[in-house]
């Protein structure tokens, strides 16, 4: 679901039983249109794809109602008539681009209302999924930055993305409550990755132009970072941090549609490793292995419960180490400052001669 599946599966609550939303009405075609004002003119799907056409082109900080209503050539008032919130008009955006999956869904996975067996390559038909939820998270960039609503449980391109996500799974043997935890798992590793790929993309050139290779290199030394010193002396770890889609000068790792083959491999390795972990997951009969804590071991959420007794508190053994705890992080914040400041003093020097 776009931001709502697409954002992350979310369990609908009590909010919802007295009625549906407004937006998942107009969704469902159970709004009418108003009797007065533009009839024929103005609808609910013309203000959608007005708003999305300003969302892909300026972000979603320009949709406003009264631009949605200048680019339509009517007044504010008269879309108020369609759709009485903004918010309306953002869940309704995000069902349309939802379509788009739908729309792809057609080449390329089996049809919903087949009679049969499962199809058992559910990996490939996942990686298909995947690759449509991505493709319209770069065709509308803006769709990252929507909150995930409840609402959007219910629309119906939403609710059709579920159902071609659980069609995917037919061959996966695990429970149905694991394929919509798995949906939950996939969706956000698709928002998420987008989202990075897309933040990076749009300040790739501006940290290239601040961060000096030599710089990097004086900063990320063996004695501080022994592991990943020697990626970054190999120039590896910055290029492939950094480099946006279609970069000028990075033509050997951009593929032909224009994409970062590294972000390619990135996104490739982990989907892989999610579709593994449902392989095995389905290996162990769809249950979960708990991992016990070893006995007399307490995590952080116990430790601090502990402090609230008085006779632990007031411990002297307790209180010395509390206090040394206090002075250690208080040395550590004082290193950093130093540690901010050199560094600020270096960029501000530049790449030594």
């Amino acid at each position: 679901m776009i931001g709502g599946v697409i954002g992350g599966v979310i369990a609908m609550s009590d909010a919802l039983d007295g009625g549906l939303p407004r937006a998942v009405a107009i969704s469902w075609g159970m709004v009418a249109n108003p009797q007065r004002g533009p009839k024929r003119e103005l609808s609910h799907e013309r203000i959608v794809e007005a708003a999305v056409t300003i969302a892909d082109a300026e972000g979603l900080g320009a949709v406003t109602m009264s631009k949605v209503a200048t680019a339509l050539g009517f007044t504010t008032m008269a879309l108020y008539r369609y759709v009485t919130a903004k918010d309306d008009l953002l869940q309704l955006m995000a069902d349309a681009v939802a379509g788009e999956v739908l729309f792809d869904s057609d080449r390329s996975l089996p049809d919903g209302r087949h009679e049969g067996e499962a199809d058992d390559d559910w990996r490939t038909q996942l990686r298909r999924f995947a690759a449509q939820l991505r493709g319209v998270y770069r065709d509308h960039p803006w769709l990252g930055d929507l909150a995930v609503s409840e609402a959007q449980l219910l629309t119906p391109n939403n609710l059709a993305i579920v159902d071609l996500a659980m069609r995917c799974m037919r061959g996966l043997a695990i429970p149905d409550e694991d394929k919509v935890r798995a949906l939950l798992l996939i969706t956000n590793f698709v928002r998420a990755s987008s989202m990075t790929e897309r933040d990076i993309a749009n300040n790739a050139a501006a940290i290239q132009s601040r961060l000096p290779a030599e710089l990097i290199s004086e900063l990320v030394t063996e004695d501080r970072f022994p592991d990943l010193a020697p990626f970054v002396r190999s120039g590896s770890y910055l290029q492939d941090a950094v480099a946006a889609p279609g970069d000028a000068g990075t033509a050997d790792s951009t593929g032909a549609d224009g994409r970062s083959d590294d972000a390619e491999a990135d996104f490739a390795f982990g989907l892989e490793i999610i579709l593994d972990g449902l392989e095995t997951h389905a290996r162990r009969g769809g249950r979960a292995e708990v991992v016990r804590p070893e006995s007399g071991w307490r995590d952080n959420e116990q430790l601090a419960e502990a402090l609230t007794l008085d006779h632990v508190r007031k411990d002297p053994k307790v209180r010395d180490a509390i206090g040394r705890v206090r002075d250690a992080e208080g040395r550590l914040r004082d290193a950093r400052g130093r540690e901010r400041d050199a560094i600020k003093n270096a960029l501000e020097r530049g790449p030594r001669s």
